[in-house]
């Protein structure tokens, strides 16, 4: 079997299971949520991302859509569970704030179930038709393969640098700025994940001195920085480690970041919703909940942006790849 089918068959039997499983629940889409459906739909949505752009782009881009679908619903559904967890216990948030995020996890649960069937998750259906796609499929051999995947990276990480080019570094949103950087840059650690082996990383010495500031202990004992290895691939893509481990820091960094603006910003639009607030009297409201203590969103903004820079001065995803072995 050729290794690219098996990394989607990797994947899509853990999906399988797990739909498999889901039919004799009360909800489904509840039970794949807290069973944890968003992992191998995000791997498969990886693959198909990649696949795409050197492959069959037509078979590929259309299952990619159908992957990031699942992958959307099951998000959405996490930030509002998320939140609700996070502010049960906090008696500062309103309870009317509580049932409206409660509210908003039970509508996303409920669009989730509908979509299992509508697309034909839950009868097999979309399944089949994927895995039929595969089968036909011409796959390249390992060597041409590593070599698009090469590609590939060299383009992902040009386009990081002129989406932060263009910020300046000066960010307004934590949503489409801070967010969405963080999500672009996460992708290149997911990628070695999702190729299940073929992507490896390389030791180089020479850069431990310039990058140890960020070879930090949760980052480095990170078992995500732990690639999966295969006795099968005799050709890989080699990743700078240290630079690799830099980038899993930064992702982190902006995590936090992110996480705090994205607390003032689900408060907000809850008051917006419940109480019909204007943007000025909901982010006021959402603050005042918070606490004096807590960072103003432009401060958040002011050091994803400092900390976004030095990183990017110091062109840690510019030297991310070695090359291949």
């Amino acid at each position: 079997m050729k290794q690219g089918k098996a990394r989607f068959d990797y994947q899509l039997n853990k999906v399988n299971a797990l739909l498999s499983e889901a039919q004799s629940q009360e909800n489904p889409a509840l039970w794949l949520f807290l069973h944890d459906l968003r992992t191998p739909m995000f791997m498969l949505e990886s693959l198909s991302k990649m696949y795409s752009q050197f492959h069959d782009k037509a078979f590929f881009t259309e299952i990619n859509v159908r992957f990031k679908e699942i992958e959307d619903v099951l998000g959405a559904i996490d930030y509002y569970a998320a939140f609700l967890r996070e502010f049960h216990a906090d008696v500062k948030i309103p309870m009317t704030v509580k049932n409206h995020l409660e509210s908003k996890t039970r509508e996303k649960i409920i669009l989730f179930n509908d979509l299992l069937i509508k697309k034909g998750w839950t009868n097999g259906k979309t399944l089949r038709k994927i895995n039929e796609g595969l089968t036909n499929s011409k796959w390249q051999n390992q060597e041409d393969e590593i070599a698009n995947i090469e590609k590939y990276y060299h383009k992902q990480i040009k386009k990081i640098n002129e989406f932060v080019s263009e910020t300046t570094f000066e960010f307004k949103n934590v949503e489409t700025q801070v967010h969405e950087l963080r999500r672009k840059l996460r992708w290149l650690s997911i990628y070695p994940q999702a190729f299940q082996g073929a992507i490896q990383l390389h030791e180089n010495e020479a850069d431990l001195k310039n990058l140890k500031k960020y070879l930090i202990e949760e980052i480095v004992s990170s078992p995500f920085n732990n690639l999966p290895v295969s006795s099968t691939i005799k050709h890989h893509l080699l990743l700078e480690k240290c630079h690799f481990l830099a980038l899993s820091w930064m992702i982190s960094e902006l995590g936090k970041l992110k996480d705090k603006g994205l607390k003032i910003t689900a408060l907000k639009n809850a008051f917006q919703e419940i109480a019909f607030l204007k943007d000025e009297e909901a982010m006021n409201e959402a603050y005042r909940v918070l606490g004096n203590d807590y960072p103003k969103m432009d401060i958040l903004l002011k050091q994803a942006g400092v900390v976004a820079q030095k990183f990017f001065d110091e062109k840690v995803i510019d030297k991310l790849i070695w090359g291949i072995d």
